[in-house]
């Protein structure tokens, strides 16, 4: 028998973005379901070398601005 889930937001893979969008999405309280048919961050990601700097890179004097939000 098919289950049924119930969310606010299903998110299709599991790369940086979809990670990322999940993350975002649950810390402002929504419900989500995060989908991925292959191993979390792979695929897209890898093949893109899969930076991810935290807004690190616009840390230029020692400090974060709203850019690194962006």
């Amino acid at each position: 028998m098919p289950s049924v889930i119930s969310t606010d937001v299903l998110i299709v893979g599991a790369g940086v973005a979809g990670l990322w969008l999940n993350a975002r999405l649950r810390r402002q309280g929504f419900s989500t379901v995060l989908v991925e048919s292959r191993t979390l961050g792979g695929a897209q990601t890898v093949k893109s070398q899969g930076i991810i700097h935290g807004g690190a890179k616009y840390a230029l004097h020692g400090a974060l601005t709203g850019a690194s939000e962006a």
